[in-house]
């Protein structure tokens, strides 16, 4: 092979191992996004078949009976249980925020009057709208009362898994207060003469209240694994195709260079002929 016929092989050897080398760089990175699908895929297996569910069991008239039901945990549930069956009268729960305001799901819920806040007309309270929120402030039974209403639409959340209001409540966002009424020696009374329950609201830990249980959800655990199989399926065949192609460029790169060091010894050879010739 003539010198200029080297230099023109070597030259096609040199983009064919350019080739070669783009190509396997560019299956890396398919795997890459493979295994990081994987990962997903993984995750989301994890997450479903951990989730955990809470559960509310609450007292329901049916007729002059009272019955035990149990119901998903959710804002409105809680709020409700406890009120009449028409829904009217004042809930012996309310939701505050980390901040310490009180916050209802929709504006509608917000108090307009001392009465809607719990408290009597003639208590020395007095409900301000303050923008989207509401303020309650005065005296009542002697102490000073200074309450603040926000509005968080996505406590209207009602699905059956990981609701915002339960991941509220699981990380701390969420606290629940229960009304205690109580006389000025710590025994439970009906109301005042006003027709006004006397008592405070308090801080309770939802973890330690017997009427909510918090378990794991296994309902969607056959349909989150047959997910999971069939997307592990498809990645890993889709990542065996590209190992087997990457291993043949592989192959094919030590190949061009062998014959690319080949051809270098053959020019390099030449060229030292050449040398000896005219020296």
């Amino acid at each position: 092979m003539g010198l200029a016929a080297s230099q023109g092989r070597l030259l096609l050897l040199t983009a064919r191992k350019s080739d070669l080398e783009y190509r396997a760089q560019e299956i890396s990175q398919r795997r890459l996004t493979l295994a990081t699908e994987l990962e997903s895929v993984s995750t989301a297996y994890a997450r479903k078949t951990a989730n955990r569910q809470m559960k509310l069991t609450r007292l329901v008239k049916q007729g002059e009976a009272n019955q035990t039901q149990t119901v998903n945990l959710t804002y409105r549930n809680l709020i409700n249980s406890g009120m009449n069956d028409d829904g009217t009268g004042i809930s012996d729960y309310r939701i505050k925020n980390a901040r310490g305001q009180i916050v209802v799901s929709d504006v509608s819920e917000l108090p307009t009057t001392p009465e809607q806040a719990g408290y009597g007309s003639g208590s020395g309270v007095t409900v301000t709208q303050d923008g989207n929120r509401v303020i309650v402030s005065g005296i009542y039974n002697g102490e000073d009362v200074y309450e603040v209403y926000v509005v968080d639409s996505r406590l209207s959340d009602s699905s059956e898994t990981e609701n915002y209001f339960q991941e509220g409540l699981r990380n701390g966002r969420f606290i629940i207060e229960q009304f205690s009424a109580l006389d000025s020696t710590g025994n439970e009374i009906g109301s005042s003469t006003t027709g006004y329950a006397i008592g405070q609201w308090q801080s309770v830990s939802w973890s330690g209240m017997t009427e909510i249980q918090d378990n794991y959800y296994t309902e969607d655990d056959a349909t989150a694994q047959a997910e999971y199989q069939t997307a592990s399926a498809r990645v890993q065949a889709q990542d065996k195709k590209l190992e087997t192609d990457q291993q043949q460029i592989e192959t094919q790169h030590k190949a061009v260079e062998t014959e690319y060091e080949s051809v270098q010894k053959v020019i390099q050879n030449n060229i030292e002929t050449s040398f000896k010739m005219f020296s």
